[in-house]
């Protein structure tokens, strides 16, 4: 998360960043201003860890799903802006990549239930993806003046037994055709779509030294405590470089 927290606070200086990733190990993630919850216990008895991102919505658990953090600066050529336009434009780059793996999947049809959830994998509020009737992508953002963070997740194997024992209530297993493609295919597959989506102009890289400095500097604070709500110094963007990918 200290990682994620990075890129955008240097959206300016490098640009739109696709990151993915997988977990080692399950872990139940809180949105930024939700409450502790009441199975925090349950989750240390069941060896779940429980952490806290910057971005908004429900609870995620990620135990067998890939995860996205979509960076981008405020004003990148092609890349909207705005709340809605941007969940729009990562919605649409997703459903291409998915689709090029031949997984016809949709926009997910939204109810007051899922605004009101504290389980983002509970309901739908329109701006995530279905699969067979099955709500296969979550999404959350964080806004700044300078930039936004979208953190999105992908159920790719079944979670709901350990899901139902963690939170007490049931969730629908991933769609059959999902067995079919691995972490990497998906991973490669969006890759292409946001490359294609930005114009060729996004390139496999490790993180800056700035990016690196920021992120550990930011887990020496979160270690501390782990679920307190990660304060961000936001009102001020940095300086852009000279240099853009």
């Amino acid at each position: 998360m200290c990682v994620d927290e990075a890129l955008l606070l240097h959206a300016r200086e490098q640009g739109p960043t696709l990151r993915l990733y997988t977990w080692e190990r399950p872990t139940a993630m809180l949105g930024y201003r939700q409450k502790a919850p009441d199975w925090l216990e349950r989750a240390r008895a069941l060896g779940v860890d429980v952490v806290r991102r910057v971005s908004g919505g429900g609870t995620v658990l990620h135990a067998a799903d890939l995860t996205y953090a979509v960076v981008a600066p405020s004003g990148w050529p092609g890349v909207p802006s705005d709340l809605a336009g941007s969940y729009a434009w990562i919605q649409g780059v997703l459903l291409r990549g998915l689709a090029d793996l031949g997984l016809a999947a949709q926009p997910s049809a939204g109810s007051r239930q899922g605004a009101r959830s504290s389980l983002c994998f509970a309901a739908a509020t329109g701006s995530e993806i279905d699969l067979a009737g099955v709500k296969l992508v979550g999404s959350a953002q964080r806004r700044t003046p300078f930039g936004f963070l979208q953190h999105g997740s992908l159920r790719l194997r079944p979670d709901d037994a350990l899901y139902q024992q963690l939170f007490g209530t049931r969730l629908a297993a991933p769609p059959e055709p999902l067995a079919r493609v691995t972490a990497e295919q998906v991973a490669g597959a969006l890759r292409t779509a946001f490359a294609d989506a930005l114009d060729g102009r996004l390139r496999a890289g490790p993180c800056t030294p700035t990016e690196v400095s920021s992120a550990q500097a930011r887990l020496a604070q979160r270690r501390l405590d782990p679920l307190a709500a990660p304060g961000l110094s936001l009102t001020r963007a940095p300086a852009p470089a000279d240099r853009l990918p």
